[in-house]
């Protein structure tokens, strides 16, 4: 499953296809992962292609995250994962 089955990289995912393209935009529409989570989860989706990190030298600089072909094509392995997941709590819950 790769990068795709790794803690918050779908919700960092989904938070991008919503609009959301400033760190602090992404990290509040995931909630619960820390600063250092979500950086190394950017850090893998850009290496792997499915995330470009733009960076706007400024003064202020600017740093901003958009999907790549790739990654708007991973929208829907999410929805299906999300699909299956409220169809099957029993399966999913963490408990």
């Amino acid at each position: 499953m790769g990068v795709l089955g790794r803690a918050w990289a779908g919700a960092v995912i989904e938070a991008l296809l919503a609009g959301n393209t400033r760190f602090t935009e992404i990290a509040r529409y995931v909630g619960g992962a820390t600063d250092a989570v979500l950086s190394a989860r950017l850090k893998e989706l850009c290496a792997r292609g499915l995330v470009i990190r733009h960076v706007e030298p400024g003064p202020p600089v600017s740093v901003t995250y958009t999907l790549t072909e790739a990654g708007h094509d991973a929208a829907p392995v999410l929805e299906a994962i999300r699909a299956y997941g409220q169809a099957h709590p029993e399966v999913t819950a963490l408990t």
